[in-house]
């Protein structure tokens, strides 16, 4: 996963998924990480992504990271609920 890089990618980790944004990743579900070798797998692609997210805010913070994130209004868009 190329971290921050675009609003399309996702990786999935058991019942845990995990979208890639722009501006933020979304990190939801669960996972059971059990004492097999599919265990390790799973533990593994966690490190390969958590390696791969502190490398981009080392990246960042060296341009002056910002405290925290405010979200600009002008990009939520209000859709018609398509059940009503």
């Amino acid at each position: 996963m190329n971290v921050f890089d675009n609003d399309s990618e996702v990786l999935q980790i058991g019942a845990l998924t995990i979208e890639n944004g722009t501006d933020s990743v979304i990190i939801s579900g669960d996972v059971e990480i059990t004492k097999t070798q599919a265990g390790k797998a799973q533990a593994q692609a966690l490190f390969d992504f958590a390696q791969a997210l502190c490398a981009v805010f080392d990246d960042l913070d060296s341009q002056g990271l910002p405290a925290t994130a405010d979200k600009d209004p002008s990009k939520v868009v209000m859709v018609n609920n398509p059940f009503e």
